[in-house]
Formats: C-alpha cells, sequence, structure tokens
C-alpha cells in the first residue's frame, strides 16, 4: 500500500482495509512519497491493522521491479533508511512498525542470494530486533533471519502463481497474475489446508505459509478480497 506518487495515483488503499490485517507500506524508493506515507499510516491505524515497512531497490521508474547490482554494504544503509523512515511516521502517528516485507525484485533475489538476504536482515535488526520479517519458504531469507534471530512469517501469495521451484512466476509472463477471484480462493484454500500449492505445470508442492499476500495493484484485489472474507 501507499504505492502512489505525486500525482501518480495506484489503488484506492481504503477500500481494501477491512478486509485485511496486515498492510506493507512503501518507503519511497520504489513508490510513495512522505505525504502518501503518512495518510496511508493515519489510515491503517484507523482501521487496526498491524503495519509493515515495504522497502525496495531504489528504483522508481521501474516500480522495484528490476534487480539492480547492489553490494551488502551499500544495500544494508539504503534498506534501514527506508524501514527507519515508516518506523519513525508510524511512531509520530501513535502507532509502532511491526514488520518488514522486502518489495518486489529484491524480495525475490533475497530469497535465492545469501548476501542479499543478509543485507535485510542486517538492516531489520539494527533498526530493531524485535520486528518480524515476511520471507519466502524455504528462501535464503529464511535462513539468514534465522541465524541472525530475527523472527519471521512465511509468506504464500494469493494472487501469483509458482514454479516448480517454488518460485514466483515472473511478471514477464502471462500466467503469472492470478485475477479471477475463484482461482485465487482455490490456491489460498490449498495452502490453508494441505500445505501445498499446484505450480503452473500442475504439479503438487509444499507450501506451508503463517500469512497471505494480495498485490494492491492488481485490478481485481478488491473482488479477491471480498470474495475470500466472504467464504
Amino acid at each position: 500500500m501507499g504505492e502512489s506518487f505525486g500525482r501518480y495515483r495506484l489503488a484506492d488503499d481504503e477500500s481494501f482495509m477491512p478486509f485485511i490485517d496486515a498492510c506493507n507500506i512503501a518507503c519511497g524508493f520504489h513508490a510513495g512519497d512522505p505525504v502518501v506515507i503518512d495518510r496511508t499510516i493515519q489510515k491503517a491505524l484507523k482501521y487496526n491493522l498491524e503495519i509493515g515497512a515495504h522497502p525496495s531497490y531504489p528504483d522508481l521508474q521501474g516500480f522495484g521491479r528490476r534487480r539492480m547490482e547492489v553490494g551488502e554494504n551499500e544495500l544494508e544503509p539504503i534498506l534501514r533508511y527506508q524501514i527507519g523512515a515508516i518506523r519513525a511516521m508510524t511512531q509520530s502517528n501513535g502507532g509502532h512498525l511491526n514488520h518488514v516485507k522486502p518489495h518486489g525484485a529484491l524480495y525475490n533475489y533475497a530469497a535465492i542470494h545469501m548476501s542479499t538476504a543478509m543485507a535485510i536482515v542486517k538492516a531489520v535488526k539494527n533498526i530493531s530486533p524485535e520486528l518480524i520479517l515476511y520471507v519466502p519458504p524455504n528462501s535464503c531469507l529464511a535462513e539468514a533471519a534465522q541465524q541472525m534471530g530475527i523472527k519471521v512469517m512465511k509468506e504464500g501469495f494469493i494472487d501469483r502463481t509458482y514454479d516448480d521451484e517454488g518460485k514466483l512466476v515472473s511478471r514477464k509472463l502471462e500466467n503469472a497474475v492470478i485475477t479471477d477471484p475463484g482461482i485465487a480462493q482455490e490456491q489460498l484454500e490449498q495452502m490453508e489446508k494441505t500445505g501445498t500449492v499446484t505450480t503452473i505445470t500442475n504439479k503438487e508442492i509444499p507450501m506451508i505459509v503463517e500469512t497471505y499476500c494480495i498485490h494492491g495493484d492488481n485490478p481485481s484485489a478488491l473482488r479477491i478480497l471480498e470474495t475470500l472474507r466472504r467464504v
């Protein structure tokens, strides 16, 4: 959430809030600006949502969905800067920061690249070791957090498809995003009831998770959320 920027508007965040328990707020490096961030935090507190920082590569033009060659020593302060900003703005509005969920290409690369994962975990720990880190199951990010003593929540995706290795299918492919509420419901129920997910090749693989993500820029996000809460 909070992914509008200046005069550019993306999604009606408040319309989603009655249907969710937690939100990840853009930190200004892939989207969001100080006014948008502040207003989004205020709305999240109004609906008693858990607030998370959603840091990314410094990639406004690409919406944080392009991987960047940034070393661990450079990436860690970039992330600490973003998380610290969301934490301070949340506290100034009378709330507290609950978790951190990396965005886009950063999240995906940290799942398979230990140096990137360690930069994220170090940034979280340096801000507050009490913060929860949202991670892909069985990933470098989960392993790095365990090594550093950071609590994690394993995350599954309601509106994205998976490949046979348990990774999200690239957005460059047509079948990467789920927009049909019925299919989203089936995927959520499968993960919740069986601890598995069906891949794009119809293979069933383990997917044991504790929190479920849907993207605010999915054009069907509200319909999906309404359907899931109703059932």
